[in-house]
Formats: C-alpha cells, sequence, structure tokens
C-alpha cells in the first residue's frame, strides 16, 4: 500500500521566523507542493470565504502568504469559491459571494490576487466531467475553474454535520462544482409539488431560472428532465407547497460517497500532478463555514498541513484533532469528548445546533477516507512529517 506524506508545522511560536504565515510558505515547498505549478499557469487557490455573521475562516493574510508563493513560481493566482445551493441564501448568487468575501476581508488589496466566483453569477453553468463513482456518475465542475490550469487547496479544518471533517476533501467536492452537483451530493431526489398544499400563486413559476415550472389546472408542476435541482424554489414558497431541502437529503453513507465521488472528478479533471492540498487546522469549530455563526473551538490551534494526498491530509488532521485536549466551555465538553485519544467527529451532530443531521445517521467521516481511497484518491496510510 502506498504510503503518502503529510508534512505538519505547528501553531505554536515564539518568535517571528516561527509564525504560521512564514510556516505556510515552508511547509509548501517542503510539500514540494511548487511542483505542481508551471511557469505562466493560472492557478485556483480554492477557500471557503465564510459567512457574513461567522469570524472562523481562513484568515486573508494567510491566503496571502500562498497568492505569493504561486507569483513567486511565474503562475498567475486568483482566489476562489462557488455560490451557495439556494439562490436566495446568503451566498446564493457571485455578487452575495463578494459581498461576504468583502465582509470577511478578502479581497484584491488584502489577500493579492483577484476573488473570482468559479461558477458564475447564479451557478447554474458547468462543464460535465464523468465520474461513474459510487454514488455519482457525472459532476459538473464551474467553467472557470475548467480553465485553470492548476488547483491549490487552502482548507480551513472543522467539523461537519454530516460528512463530520470539513478538510480538503470537502474543499474540493462541494465547493469546486456548480448547484446541481451540489444538489445532487446533497439530495437523493429532485423537488417536487405538494398539491394539497399549492395555491396556484405562480411565485415558482418566476423565480425558476430555468423555466422548469408552470402552472397545470391550477397547480405548480415541475419539469424535472429541465430542473436544475439547486435554485431554491423550496425556498420561495410561501405555502410550503415545494419538498424542501432536508426532507430530500440523503442519508449520511450515501452522502459522504457522493462527497467521495465529487472529489475524485474535480482531481481527475486536473489530473494528480497539478493539485496540491493545505489544511489549516485553527479555529476548529464544531461546525463549518457555512453556518452564519462561530461557536468557540472545540480544541486548541494545531497548525498547518500539506500534502498531495488529500486522503491523507484529512486523515493526519482528524488523528491530530482526535489525539488533542477539548477545550473547557466548548463543544466538545458539552459531547464529553475531552480527553486525548476520544475521537472528535463521528458523533459531531449529537451536538445540538447539528441534530438536524441526524435523522440522516451519524456523521461519517472514515467512509469518506475510505471512499476516497477506494476510488484512487488517495492513501489512508501516510507519514507525518514535522516541519
Amino acid at each position: 500500500m502506498v504510503v503518502a506524506k503529510v508534512y505538519f508545522s505547528s501553531s505554536r511560536a515564539k518568535r517571528e521566523e516561527e509564525s504560521l504565515v512564514h510556516k505556510i510558505k515552508r511547509i509548501f515547498r517542503e510539500a514540494e507542493l511548487d511542483s505542481t505549478i508551471g511557469r505562466g499557469d493560472v492557478v485556483a487557490i480554492k477557500i471557503h470565504i465564510g459567512e457574513r455573521y461567522g469570524h472562523t475562516y481562513v484568515r486573508p493574510k494567510h491566503v496571502r502568504a500562498v497568492v505569493e508563493l504561486v507569483k513567486e513560481l511565474g503562475a498567475s493566482p486568483f482566489v476562489t469559491d462557488t455560490t451557495g445551493l439556494d439562490l436566495t441564501s446568503s451566498r446564493g448568487n457571485a455578487l452575495k459571494c463578494i459581498e461576504v468575501a468583502t465582509l470577511n476581508g478578502l479581497t484584491n488589496e488584502t489577500i493579492g490576487a483577484p476573488i473570482i466566483i468559479a461558477d458564475g453569477l447564479k451557478g447554474l453553468e458547468g462543464v460535465k466531467v464523468k465520474v461513474n463513482g459510487l454514488v455519482l456518475k457525472e459532476i459538473y465542475l464551474p467553467p472557470v475553474l475548467a480553465e485553470a490550469d492548476a488547483l491549490i487547496s487552502l482548507a480551513h479544518v472543522k467539523g461537519h454535520p454530516r460528512t463530520g471533517l470539513g478538510g480538503a476533501i470537502k474543499n474540493i467536492a462541494v465547493g469546486c462544482v456548480n448547484k446541481t452537483t451540489k444538489a445532487l451530493i446533497h439530495l437523493k431526489d429532485p423537488p417536487y409539488v405538494k398539491e394539497d398544499r399549492c395555491n396556484g400563486c405562480s411565485l415558482c413559476v418566476k423565480f425558476c431560472p430555468k423555466g422548469a415550472i408552470s402552472i397545470v389546472n391550477g397547480k405548480a408542476v415541475i419539469d424535472h428532465e429541465n430542473c436544475l435541482l439547486g435554485c431554491g424554489c423550496w425556498s420561495i414558497c410561501p405555502e410550503g407547497a415545494i419538498s424542501g431541502f432536508r426532507e430530500r437529503h440523503r442519508a449520511q453513507v450515501e452522502f459522504g460517497l457522493a462527497v467521495a465521488d465529487a472529489a475524485y472528478g474535480v482531481v481527475k479533471y486536473f489530473t494528480p500532478d497539478k493539485v496540491g492540498f493545505i489544511n489549516l487546522a485553527y479555529d476548529i469549530t464544531p461546525h463549518c463555514d457555512c453556518f452564519t455563526y462561530s461557536d468557540i473551538p472545540m480544541v486548541p490551534d494545531l497548525g498547518v498541513l500539506a500534502s498531495k494526498d488529500p486522503v491523507a491530509i484529512d486523515k493526519a488532521s482528524i488523528d491530530l484533532i482526535r489525539d488533542s485536549p477539548g477545550i473547557p466551555g466548548s463543544a466538545a465538553e458539552e459531547l464529553k469528548i475531552m480527553n486525548i485519544g476520544v475521537d472528535k467527529f463521528n458523533q459531531i451532530n449529537l451536538w445540538e445546533p447539528l441534530n438536524f443531521a441526524r435523522k440522516d445517521g451519524e456523521p461519517v467521516p472514515y467512509i469518506v477516507l475510505e471512499a476516497s481511497s477506494k476510488l484512487g484518491l488517495g492513501s489512508l496510510q501516510y507519514d507525518l512529517i514535522r516541519v
């Protein structure tokens, strides 16, 4: 079995050269991520821009450190994220995303490169990539990413109510696809109309950007052949007559397999030698960066990891967090997972704010890793090299 190399540098610092900015630059080179980038390449640096009222996301100065490294290699970097599911949501289109990014200090001036929302104004377009995965048979890569020459995932490590861990794999799986693929990852069924609730008001007809909804005999009808799946018609119906997101969600295991499929498709498109991964393991909250608030971290800040292997870097992140003590007063204390050696993620949705996902099952961090490894995305075996 292949043993991957994962490089790690602690957050501890007692002098300037031990700052995380300098460590990110050193670990980038140690992990040979520079070999993924050629002179003249246009390089996508994929982050999560965070949410309007949250404050635990990748820091702008750490994004800038990676931007500067890419520029030193003679390449042209841009920083990117994609729109969220549901056009009505706080990151539902590119204008909203740029507004959130700016609010969170992620601007051309602070990070040294333009922020480009990869899936366009509304996230509706995509380049088809055949996957033939465990759940998904194809994904749609955002047009901007499809034209990039290389991809660097710069992920904030945190918990997630469904995958357990939000790290490198989820950053590219859900973050590097368009709305339709996000919906395919999350949802087992397309939206449908509950006729007994529909009053034929036609708000959904006007809302649908694809024109996939019509009124027939006084009731809304969704044309599933033309439906883009993820635009959010369920959110605008005043009668609740369109099946909601959570009631159509996949079971956790199936969701985890779909996440692995999507990540595989993204790396397959670029080829592995043009993709690198950096995990920033600080502000490790129980929830992901899509939440509109930030709880206190569950464990102390750990540091930065880098690898060419997304499976290994996420496995190393989970292991380092498991071997860390919980922070008093945090979700770790509420869940009684304070001790060193206790898994911090496999029951994370028992935490009250994440209970909504419990109906679909326990979090599946190890299923995501195992499925990704099975697809050939990376190795579960790794050597941790401290830098």
